[in-house]
């Protein structure tokens, strides 16, 4: 039963940390039995609310009714109200997506415009999601084919880039209508939620009343079973984490995974997609990232973010928006802090120049060969040079590829440049134009100290 009491007491149970009378809400209401009774129990409970209403713009009158209506609740029960009209049919043909997506893309992109007002104080956005809509997606998500977190259904809480509660998700749409019922609260009806043009309302009408028919309690079992569901999936997680936890490292700044570790767990969907997931890959690359094991050197999957890449029995992650460098450098004297690690420049006489060092992150430069500014940056493919020891030019990307570096270790390398002329690539070869000789006076002693 829905009742003032057990809506303050459901809260305090599944939102511990959340304050009623502390925080400030922001309620989605469309005009519907669900939302009118969420904002008039948080009223009554004394919360800080106010509304936002989006008109859609799709069913005519009916669409302004609701924006009405939604207007006079909120005069009667003194209540803040943001109001939006959106041109949702245009935004759907302009962007090639469904009326339903566009929807509810818009609604919720002006909810997270909302809820960045005063962003001294925090806001968190309420929806009216409740039990039979629960029942609903769990049934949609088995159906479309899903894993053990699709089965969890509506999450109650999110607190990412949207902060979001949904604290009727425990109340069944009966209840709530015989809350409205009882309070003598009016509320409208979308004609669209009667007809079967969309998948849920397919399931809502004639998929779960005829489960329900045979099997009454199925709500409550459905709730009582994504309970459980949630449990055994943190135990799933903590596991699945531990183990690529183990098989993780880092190696000269790139992080790797051994091939032999991610055998041990075979082609076992739960672990591939607890680490995927992270990297903005979709369960339906599951089966692509699985063939990567057996792939040749160099063969690699993407995201936008990111690439999985198959290199000498391990797999490399490397982060595609990691950030190129390009920094211009005055003076031939002290340390530069670049991403992955510290240049020092130091000038020398060629009479006390010491030891030549032969190790590939000591360079030495002619000083009275070179002109100032130089730039440090990230190698590019059009780049070439002449390889110290060899007389005729070589394009970077080839010289590159004789050093057998891996694809992460390639794409992280670094040039010392002037102008247009590749003087060292950095930690690998001079160029020979800018070798010092038995003539030369000034040296431009550089040294590179990897991070990793």
């Amino acid at each position: 039963m829905l009742t003032l009491e057990n809506f303050t007491r459901n809260w305090e149970k599944i939102f511990p940390a959340l304050s009623l009378k502390k925080s400030t809400f922001i309620i989605g209401v469309s005009g519907g039995v669900d939302s009118i009774v969420l904002a008039y129990l948080m009223h009554k409970a004394g919360a800080c609310i106010s509304m936002a209403h989006a008109n859609f713009q799709l069913r005519g009158e009916e669409s302004t009714r609701d924006e009405n209506f939604v207007k006079a609740f909120a005069e009667k029960y003194s209540i803040p109200l943001a109001l939006n009209k959106f041109e949702t049919a245009a935004y759907a043909q302009a962007y090639k997506m469904g009326i339903q997506e566009a929807a509810r893309e818009m609604r919720y992109a002006w909810f997270s415009t909302l809820l960045s007002d005063q962003a001294n104080t925090k806001k968190v956005l309420l929806t009216a999601h409740h039990a039979d809509d629960q029942v609903e997606t769990v049934f949609m998500q088995l159906a479309r084919g899903t894993g053990l977190h699709g089965l969890t259904g509506i999450p109650e809480r999110r607190e990412d880039a949207l902060s979001l509660a949904r604290p009727l998700l425990s109340f069944s749409k009966d209840e709530i209508i015989e809350c409205a019922k009882t309070n003598g609260l009016d509320f409208v009806e979308d004609s669209s939620n009667s007809k079967d043009d969309y998948t849920r309302n397919l399931f809502r009408h004639k998929i779960v009343p005829t489960i329900q028919e045979i099997i009454p309690n199925m709500t409550q079992n459905v709730l009582d079973t994504i309970q459980r569901l949630k449990e055994s999936e943190t135990i799933v997680e903590a596991t699945v984490a531990d183990f690529w936890k183990k098989g993780l490292r880092v190696q000269k700044g790139i992080l790797t995974i051994p091939v032999k570790h991610w055998k041990k767990v075979n082609h076992n969907f739960t672990y591939t997609w607890g680490l995927i997931k992270n990297y903005g890959f979709k369960p339906q690359q599951i089966s692509e990232v699985h063939k990567l094991l057996v792939a040749n050197n160099g063969a690699y999957i993407a995201t936008p973010s990111y690439r999985f890449i198959k290199f000498n029995e391990s797999i490399q992650i490397i982060d595609n928006n990691t950030e190129k460098e390009h920094i211009v450098i005055h003076v031939a004297d002290g340390d530069l802090q670049v991403n992955e690690g510290v240049l020092h420049f130091e000038m020398k006489t060629a009479l006390n120049l010491g030891a030549i060092k032969k190790e590939p992150n000591y360079a030495y430069l002619d000083a009275d060969k070179l002109e100032w500014p130089l730039l440090f940056r990230t190698w590019q493919p059009t780049d070439y040079f002449y390889p110290l020891g060899l007389r005729k030019k070589k394009k970077l990307n080839h010289f590159l590829g004789g050093l057998k570096l891996s694809p992460a270790a390639k794409q992280k390398t670094a040039v010392l440049t002037m102008g247009d002329k590749l003087l060292w690539v950095v930690g690998q070869r001079i160029d020979d134009r800018f070798k010092i000789t038995d003539q030369t006076k000034n040296v431009l002693e550089v040294t590179w100290t990897d991070k990793h």
